[in-house]
Formats: C-alpha cells, structure tokens, sequence
C-alpha cells in the first residue's frame, strides 16, 4: 500500500502496535520494517545497518533480532519429488502469530502465488517460541528468485528471497525490493534438509546457514536472547539530526535513504486511512528547491493536526514519494488546526520538479479546479482535477500528431488527482463526494472548504485532505442541468446512446442483468428522452432482436418496447419508430442496432427506411439506417449510425497511431456514409439531410476530417464548442456528431450537448448504487444526448452566405494570455452577421458589406494556448429567411512565456 495513493487490491489496513507516545510516558524504541528487512539478511548488511543507525547517538552500533518476529527456517527444494516444506517463523518472547501471515512471491513477474496464515502461538514471557506453516508437497516453488514475505496485517516485517533478487509486483509488498538471504537448495539434498536462521553473536546478526537437518518447529540455537537495544533518549529534548528539507532533498529521492534520521515538525496531515500522517518543518530549511514536509509511515498513529511531533525512522522512498519510516514518534506539543502553517501555493500548470518542492506540504491551490474525471470516485475515491477548464482529449482539438502531443503534454502539467485520504478501495457505502443531493459532476468548479496536504503514490500526484476525511473537504452544489440549452427552430433532432438496451437478459445480452435493473434503467432513459424534447431521435446501442434470437425475424422488439414505455409516459400515441430496413435482414449484424423514433403529430415518414448494405466496410459496425420525414411542408432526411469502436489492437491501418485502434476502418465508414448520403439526397430529390450518431471519432480525428472535407457541417462542435459528449481516462472530447449538409445547416438554428451523463459517476447509474439510484435523467447512459435546432422552410433552396474564412492566435503583451482570432471577406452580394464561436466564449457579431472584411478576436485566458479551431457563423437573411453558413477556422498554440 503506497503513502498517498490507492491500493487497487481490495486488502485493508491492519494497524500494528501503537509506538506514538505523548510527552512523559516511556515507550522502547522498535526497528522499522524496512531496517528489520536489512538487519535480517547476511552478515555483510549488518555493517551498513549499524552505520546508518550510528548517525544517533542514543542508539546502538547493531540492532538485535528479538525485537519483531522473523523468518527462522525454510525448505523448499531436495532430491526427487519435494516434500516436507516449511516456512518457520520465530516469535519473540510474549508475543504470539496472531495476524502473522506467510505470503510467498513468484521471482518470475513478482506476483503472489500463496498467503497462508500462521497458526496460533503464544511465546512465554521469557523466551522466544516458532510457528511453522507446513507445505506437505511441491508448495514452495524452487528459487531463480522466489521469495517470502512475512506480513502483520499489512504491513510487511520483511520480503526475503533465495537464489537472487526479486521486485514484487502486487499484494502487500508491492513495489519493494526483496533481501537474498545469501544460501541455497540445490536441489541434490535428500528430505529433511532446510536452510536456518541463527544469532550471530559475534557478528551481533542474525546469519542464514544450511542445507542442514531441519529443526523444525524448534526455536535454532543461538536464536534466543540478543543483547538488549538500550532506550532511546527523549526526541522532543534531542536535537533533530536533519530537517525535513534534508530527508526530501532538492532531486526526486531523498538523498538519505536507509539511513536512520530524527526530525521534527508540526502534524499538517493527520492521514489514519493512509496509515501515518504528513510532518512539516514549519519554519522551513530555507531552501525553495527542497520540500519542508513529509509522510510519516506509522499505522494507528496517535497525533493530531497541528500537533508538534518528534519522529524517529528510516528514509526511504516508497511508490516514488519520500517517507519516514517511524521507530518512535513522541508528540512534544499538542496542537489544533489553528497551528497549522499557511499552505504554500500550487500554481499549476507545473511539472514535476515544482510539485516536489512542495511533496509533504499544506498547499492551496492558486487557481480554481475543474473536475475532469469522476470515474475512480467508485473504485478509489479519487477525482481528477485540473486548472484552466477541462482536460480536453487532444484529438478533440488538434489534428493527430505533434499539435496533439502538444495538447496532452499541457494538459498533464494541468492536471492532478483529489484523493479522500483512504488507502483501501471504497463501496457502495463509503463512496466520498457523493450525495443524491450534491453530485460532483466533471465540468464543476470547486471552491475548497478545507486544508489539503500535497502527496504522490501510484503514479499521480494527489491532493489529500488535511484532516483524513473526505467530508467538508470542498463546498457542496448541483450543477445538474434541468433541460438542454434552447436551439431555436420549429423542430428538433436528436442523437442519443443508450448503452445496451436489451430485452435479454443472458449472453448474448450486454446490459441489464435482471428484471429490476431493466427497469431501473428503462426509467433513466425513459426520462432522459423526454427531456430532450426532440420531435426524432436516432438511437445507438440498442438490441438487435433478430441478431440476439429473442425475437427471430424481427430486430425491432426492443425499440417497440422503448416507445411504449414513452407513450406511457406521455400518455397517449404520441412516439413511433421506423421499422428496421428490410435489406439489412440479410447482413450479419452486431446484437446492438441504430434506430429512429419520432413523434406521430411532429412529422410524417416518407418512403420506406432505407439501410446501407456494404459489408466489406461495416462488418464490425452498426450498418446506418435513413428515414426522410416531412413537416410543414419541408422534406428532410435522418441518419443514425455508429461506427467501429476504438477498443482493440489493429494491424495496419487499424493500428492505434493515436486515434485508437481501427482507424483505417472508421474512415472507411466514413467514406461509405459519405456516399450513402449522396445516393439519399438523389433518391429523395432533398439536400437537406443530417447524420447523427456515435462516429466514434472525435472532432479532428481522420473520419470527421474526411466528411467535413466532403462538405457536411459538424453542427456540435460549430454551435456548441467547449461543450463535449464523453469521458474517457479524464479527458472529455465528442464521439457523438450531428454532421449535416450544407443545405441543411442553412436551415439549422442550434446545437447543444445536453450534459447528464457521462460527467456523472456510475454510481447514478442503473446497475450503480441503490441508494443514489432515481427515475431521472442523470447517468442514463455513458454519452451525453446531441439535439439541434431546425428552421424548416417550404419552397425553393435559397443560397447561402459565402466568405473566405481564416483563423490565428497571438499573445497579448501587456495582459500575457492568448487570443484566438479569425478573418472572414464576404464574398457575396448581401450583408452578412459575422459570429465568432469557440470553447473560450463567442465575439458580438459584426455586420460585413459584400467585399468587406471583419476580424474577430476572443480572449481565451490562458497564459498557454492549445492548438485549436473555432467556427465562423456567417447569417443572411434571403427572401424573408435566416440562413447561415458555418466555417471552422484553426488556430495555432501559443505560450505568453515564449511571447
């Protein structure tokens, strides 16, 4: 378990023997875990830990073995089949094996192969005695390494090894680096050999010997009483031997590891769930490249905060952030919040030779956070936070690539994990940050009620409460929306995931399990439909009843059964849905479909649906599905599609070249919709058509590249920018687009992401925690609804606003933020609106005479700009009606400090 950071093992912490002391009661000092592990092995370390321990000057040249139990005896290997092996524990005298485990690691990959708990024992009051684990045949593996842990809870005694030298990768050791105990099984012996652990007086070390007879379950000669390890003087009277800056050093390791070190500070992390707490030199060293704070490694430690403490330990590093491994920690001065010292500031972006400057320390940070991840709250109790708005995946806003890479690297100096001071998994009834009343969604700004202290531990730096809880630690509020933001128009479409909706409940279903779940989760989407108030709706993840054999020769079941349960709701007629296309019946076809639905009095089917049969491109994808409608007068088409996941390995083209895997074959479908639509536009006599869907690219990936290139409009990121439909590993970005033709964007009036679910954890969700479960929108799905606005006009196409459109950015001086600017000449006969749009806000819209230029600029905020686009969103009005042209213009990244 690291300091800092979350075991993804669901092992908990079991607190070994309190040795905190307040000032006045006398307590013997205790070797760490990692010293015991060094005084175990062979004589030759004995000598390197008697020199680290005579840097204080209370304590011994050498250390004796009764203090703490230790592996005494082993066999492992003999001639022929192995039998009879054994792991011998010896206890020191009064104590006894309960809590001691045996966990036996593999030197191939560092993994546990088997955990055996001790037998009971008790040793007298005045001598040791042994507990033995018995293998009867081949249980302990052979060597080249192996090795053995012997653990109290958690918390590892010592992680030995025989024929060299091994990491272990997983359970309680993970991370550490094992002792070789220096002798050998050949493998020649004949049974009843073993390999012991005796007291060398002389070399005042315990020594490995053997092969020789086994004594087992009899305490080795010479194993008994050691010289006594005299007390240790008062810490709180002693002068520290280093300051805490010293412990950290100015690199990312402590230069001092190993070596036995007195500090002293105030407590300005009291982390129980962590097993220790944070110290910090209030005064400081003096020094800014060194950390004046550090994690004190001492389960059931018995401080508070603000409390002034004397610690006694070893240096070390574990999981990358530097610790004091505690023999004795005295509190010399009882203390309170109110003594804590002010937090030093966290400026991010910053990399990690700033943030090791602070490692240890009460912190607050400069700017405000935005929560870009939620996911890990389920698992960890983690939030992902970040300074200057979202993490944005890079393909989202810059073209793959350099520009990408440049986008991430900026966005992991921005980034950084909130923690909830818990080393052990969270559940259902421990879940931080959650309420049915206040949900911490991705996209909110949180304003911190509470100290945080700066730790690391598996591989994030994390911001930990100060005082070990979760609760208080940031002020409560719901920023849920009720409905999707106004888009204008007469009618409205939409684009909608609703993650596996199946009738069937077994493989080959993939969502609900069972009855009640189902309709838990029909509930959410029941309601998240409603309030999208869409007239039609494409829908993706759907069953497929023909493919999944519920119901053979008809894949509309469960659709059917989703449109009652919406005119249940409604009460009445009020939804149907377009049947399955009868020429995609005789394709191989995925269990999940695309599907549209749409409201009977809104607009009226015309013509048959019509699927796109080309298997060579959509074999392992949703085949597309159209529908032309007409209302008031005005014809228009729908597509719903879906193409191939970004899960996988590809060769080739599908390899991952940082879009994700099967790219080749997502450009592909793009290029087969692109067709598709052509062939609708002739077959129906109508440009005006819109394609929407999860593309399973984001915006400036290679497939929406393609079919912008062809001349469709990607209305989302146009008309809604900075607004995105999913979440993956703390990036947000768009796989859901509405990409129109140009005739259609003429008539369309807004765009927006409806944001209620994939900035929501799981725990809302379905199959999530009961007690947060409600019939709502909230976490229906993983994507975020798409639904635009339309203006349907009858009578002739009427022509659209046209311009040569351009796009920059630049740094400006006085203020040090970026600009993001762009250029448009109207290049047609009438005035135009001209409107910049992009994440950081949109410009007033200037009106251009024909011939005429305008240039836009928008302030982003930002000291350092991302590579990037926004959109020109040119109006006219043409015979009485508004129509408008949309062009996406890039910008280029830009850093004031380069400025």
């Amino acid at each position: 378990m690291a300091p800092g950071g979350d075991e993804p093992a669901p092992w908990g912490v079991t607190a070994r023997t309190h040795r905190t002391t307040r000032r006045n009661q006398v307590l013997p000092t205790t070797p760490s875990p990692a010293r015991r592990a060094a005084l175990a092995g062979a004589t030759a370390l004995s000598a390197l830990a008697a020199t680290a321990l005579g840097a204080v000057g209370a304590l011994p040249a050498a250390a004796a073995p009764p203090a703490a139990p230790f592996v005494s005896e082993v066999h492992y290997d003999n001639d022929g089949a192995d039998t009879g092996e054994f792991v011998e524990v010896q206890l020191p005298p009064g104590t006894s094996s309960a809590g001691l485990s045996v966990v036996l690691y593999n030197g191939s990959g560092g993994a546990v192969y088997d955990t055996d708990a001790l037998p009971l024992v008790t040793a007298p009051a005045d001598a040791p005695a042994v507990a033995v684990v018995d293998y009867p045949a081949n249980g302990v593996q052979n060597g080249s390494p192996d090795g053995i842990a012997l653990v109290r809870g958690s918390e590892v005694l010592e992680l030995l090894s025989y024929e060299g030298v091994l990491t272990a990768t997983n359970g309680p050791a993970a991370g550490r680096t094992s002792t070789d105990i220096g002798v050998a099984e050949a493998g020649s012996e004949p049974a009843g050999q073993s390999l012991s652990r005796t007291y060398d007086a002389a070399a005042d070390a315990l020594v490995w010997s053997g092969p020789a007879p086994a004594t087992r379950g009899a305490v080795n000669p010479g194993g008994g009483t050691g010289p006594e390890e005299p007390p240790v003087g008062d810490p709180c009277a002693a002068t520290p031997t280093h300051q805490v800056g010293a412990v950290q050093g100015s690199g990312d390791a402590t230069p001092l590891a190993g070596s036995t070190v007195r500090v002293r500070g105030t407590v300005v992390g009291d982390v129980e769930g962590l097993s220790g707490f944070y110290l910090q030199d209030a005064d400081g060293d003096g020094d800014p490249a060194t950390s004046d704070g550090v994690f004190v490694f001492e389960p059931g430690a018995q401080v508070d905060l603000g409390d002034e403490v004397a610690v006694t330990g070893e240096a070390e590093e574990y999981f990358a952030q530097t610790q004091v491994s505690a023999d004795r920690v005295e509190v010399c001065a009882d203390g309170t919040a109110a003594d804590l010292p002010a937090p030093a500031a966290l400026d991010l972006p910053a990399g990690d030779a700033e943030r090791e400057r602070l490692e240890g320390m009460l912190v607050a940070p400069a700017d405000a956070l935005t929560v870009s991840e939620v996911y890990d709250l389920t698992s960890f109790g983690e939030l992902t936070l970040s300074e200057g708005g979202l993490l944005v995946q890079p393909t989202e806003v810059a073209r793959p690539g350099e520009a990408a890479e440049a986008v991430a690297a900026q966005g992991a100096l921005r980034s950084i994990v909130l923690d909830d001071a818990v080393s052990s998994r969270v559940s259902v009834t421990t879940l931080p940050y959650l309420t049915p009343q206040t949900p911490v969604r991705v996209g909110d700004a949180l304003r911190f009620t509470a100290p945080l202290v700066l730790g690391y531990g598996f591989d994030a730096w994390r911001l930990q409460p100060a005082d070990g809880t979760a609760e208080g630690t940031f002020a409560p509020q719901d920023t849920r929306p009720e409905a999707p933001e106004p888009v204008g128009g007469d009618l409205r479409v939409g684009a909608f995931n609703v993650l596996n909706y199946f009738l069937t409940r077994e493989e080959p279903g993939r969502g609900a399990r069972t009855d009640a779940e189902f309709e838990q989760q029909a509930a959410k989407v029941v309601s998240a439909l409603g309030g999208l108030d869409a007239e039609v709706v494409t829908l993706m993840e759907i069953e497929d009843t023909d493919s999944t054999g519920l119901t053979p020769g008809d894949a509309d079941t469960a659709v059917a059964d989703l449109v009652a349960r919406l005119n249940a709701a409604a009460g009445g007629r009020v939804w149907a849905y377009s049947p399955f296309p009868q020429e995609l019946y005789g394709v191989e076809r995925d269990v999940i479909r695309n599907a549209i639905i749409y409201k009977r009095a809104a607009v009226r089917p015309v013509g048959a649906p019509v699927g796109l049969v080309d298997e060579t491109v959509w074999s392992n994808a949703r085949e597309p599905v159209a529908q032309t409608f007409k209302a008031r007068g005005d014809t228009f088409t729908v597509v719903a599609n879906h193409f191939k996941s970004k899960g996988g390995t590809g060769t080739g083209d599908n390899a991952d070249n940082g879009q994700g895997a099967y790219n080749g074959d997502r450009v592909r479908q793009a290029a087969s919709l692109d067709a598709f639509l052509d062939r609708l536009v002739r077959s129906t006599g109508d440009p005006d058509v819109v394609s929407l869907g999860d593309y399973n690219a984001y915006t400036r990936e290679d497939p929406i590249d393609l079919l912008e290139r062809e001349g469709l409009v990607d209305l989302g990121s146009a008309l809604d920018p900075g607004r995105y439909s999913y979440v993956f590993e703390a990036l947000s970005g768009s796989l859901d687009h509405a990409l129109a033709t140009r005739a259609m964007a003429a008539k369309v009036t807004g765009a927006t992401h409806w944001n209620i679910n994939s900035v929501e954890s799981s725990a809302y969700q379905y199959s999530g925690d009961e007690a947060l479960f409600a019939p709502d929108p909230y976490r229906s799905s993983d994507h975020d609804p798409l639904v635009v606005g339309v203006d349907l006009q009858g009578g002739p196409a009427r022509a659209l606003p046209t311009g040569r459109a351009s796009g920059g950015s630049w740094v400006h001086p006085q203020e040090r933020v970026a600009y993001v600017a762009g250029h448009l000449v109207n290049t047609g006969r009438a005035p135009v609106s001209v409107r910049m749009l992009t994440a950081y806000g949109d410009t007033t819209a200037r009106t251009v005479q024909p011939g005429a230029a305008v240039y836009l600029t928008r302030s982003t905020g930002l000291a350092d700009l991302p590579p990037g686009s926004a959109t020109l969103q040119v109006r006219a009005t043409v015979r009485g009606a508004a129509v408008q042209s949309l062009y996406r213009v890039d910008h280029p990244g830009r850093s004031a400090a380069g400025a």
